[in-house]
């Protein structure tokens, strides 16, 4: 056994496994399971080990639907709650100055997902630029983003953000024994785990966790007030067939996957209410997530530290295809459900939001409409709010591989992780037959971006503040485009947003 695969860490020695050139640990614990009484408590230290502990094989997935963790064509990965794990891979050759740190939340809506889907399998990137690559699990759902503590003293609030606290803290004391720079931390998400990205930029317990901050298609509208939360674990308490008499017992009795399955329902009959709605979510507690993150982002509240953010050309593809299909019951995909959205946020904005899509309602528009509410609209909040304060690079990632494109879908969500991994799973040569060469071309042209920005702090683009530019990634040759998103968040900037309606109007105001 080479003794480089054995590394000491404050809780005990892990071993990993080499694969060629990379060395690659797996289901390192970084706090307690959250079992039993710590169930609904925020993460605990873990126990320290007194042998060495085997980390080459992936543990638990977080609970979630039972086609949230797949691991291949017939083999998914087992959930329990016994998931509060990371993964670490790095170099083999640990010599010379400590590297950068790259550390991935999936995402997943806050209710499904796992680090060890193969899209997020990190031994390409890390082999190729020689940094290190951390890739983390959290507690989803019913389990993490559902504020039960209404019902019992010792249940607490936004117990998935408190894992990914935790997994940062870890990194910060851990990952220079895997040759990694914690003064060099980039916090990397995609979908909610961009949306996780940019809530720990203003988290008091993230501060100085990280030094840059990359949000891949976030959805920064996916916060909870407190009286939106409470709604929630009501209807999550209902769905139990529980009340408010016998709702701390049956949280603590239950099943993990009855608690799982109950709040997924909750979150499907909420969407279709009001469209736009993610009600599994982070909760704004006035105390460890004090205030609306796009509002603290705007306000000059959040860390200033360089963000890299951006969205896909196509997000939601077109009705009835890809992720539409996942999104359907959250997104507005038809004119009845466009009309429900307004009525139940924001009525007024209703007529100047639709003349910006003057072929409305095609299904295209519709599209578009669904894409930029839900996904873009949001996202240039943020990114005007924080280019206010600190390096802020935008982007539109156009290019699709060879197959979306020939089935009209083009560059949809989630098609971005694989490219910027480098992994060629199965899905990934299917779509790519025909021009595979041009794919990695690709790959490696988003991939040297998303490094150069890990290591220094910037893209090799010009910021968002000079003109509002945005660089536009359709080829091998990107080019940027001054005031890309301009005229649609004309259309949408003083709407407030499904996740608030109303309730929202200090940030519409801040964001202006």
């Amino acid at each position: 056994m080479d003794s480089a695969l054995e590394v000491a860490t404050d809780s005990g020695v892990v071993r990993g496994r080499r694969f060629r050139n990379v060395d690659l640990w797996r289901t390192i614990p970084y706090a307690a399971p959250p079992v039993g009484p710590l169930r609904f408590r925020a993460p605990e230290p873990v126990s320290s080990w007194p042998d060495v502990l085997d980390a080459t094989r992936f543990g638990y997935a977080a609970h979630s639907h039972r086609l949230s963790s797949p691991l291949g064509l017939l083999k998914r990965q087992l959930q329990d709650e016994d998931c509060l794990t990371l993964n670490v891979c790095a170099p083999s050759e640990r010599g010379g100055p400590p590297r950068p740190v790259l550390v991935f939340i999936h995402g997943g809506g806050y209710f499904e997902g796992t680090s060890a889907l193969p899209v997020h399998d990190p031994k390409a990137l890390v082999a190729k630029f020689g940094i290190v690559l951390v890739t983390i699990n959290y507690r989803l759902g019913g389990l993490g983003f559902v504020d039960f503590s209404q019902y019992a003293t010792d249940f607490q609030s936004n117990l998935g953000l408190r894992d990914q606290v935790a997994a940062l803290q870890w990194v910060r004391r851990n990952i220079a024994a895997f040759g990694g720079d914690p003064g060099n931390v980039t916090l990397w998400g995609q979908s909610a785990g961009g949306s996780g990205v940019l809530t720990h930029l203003m988290l008091p317990a993230s501060r100085g966790l990280f030094h840059r901050a990359i949000a891949q298609s976030p959805v920064p509208d996916a916060v909870r007030t407190p009286e939106q939360a409470t709604d929630t674990a009501r209807r999550c308490i209902e769905a139990l067939g529980a009340d408010a008499g016998n709702a701390a017992q049956v949280l603590r009795d239950a099943p993990a996957t009855v608690i799982t399955q109950a709040a997924i329902r909750v979150m499907l009959t909420a969407a279709r209410a009001v469209p736009c709605q993610m009600s599994l979510a982070p909760v704004i507690d006035g105390e460890f997530l004090p205030e609306d993150p796009t509002t603290a982002i705007t306000a000059g509240r959040a860390e200033r530290v360089p963000l890299l953010i951006g969205s896909m050309g196509n997000e939601l593809g077109h009705a009835g295809w890809g992720p539409v299909r996942h999104f359907i019951d959250i997104v507005p995909t038809t004119a009845a459900r466009v009309d429900r959205m307004f009525a139940a946020t924001d009525p007024a904005a209703r007529e100047r939001v639709l003349a910006h899509y003057p072929d409305y309602p095609s299904p295209a528009a519709l599209t578009r409409l669904a894409g930029d509410c839900f996904f873009v609209r949001p996202m240039i909040a943020v990114a005007r709010g924080h280019a206010r304060h600190a390096p802020t690079y935008l982007y539109r990632l156009d290019y699709a591989p060879a197959l979306l494109r020939l089935i009209g879908m083009g560059a949809i969500h989630a098609t971005d992780v694989p490219l910027v991994f480098g992994c060629e799973i199965p899905a990934v040569r299917l779509l790519t037959l025909g021009g595979r060469g041009h794919y990695r071309a690709m790959s490696d042209c988003v991939q040297r971006r998303w490094i150069e920005f890990a290591r220094t702090g910037t893209p090799g683009w010009p910021s968002y503040s000079d003109d509002e530019a945005a660089l536009v990634i359709d080829g091998p040759d990107p080019h940027l485009v001054p005031g890309l998103h301009r005229s649609m968040w004309e259309a949408w900037r003083h709407y407030g947003g499904p996740q608030r309606g109303q309730q929202s109007s200090t940030a519409r105001q801040d964001v202006q």
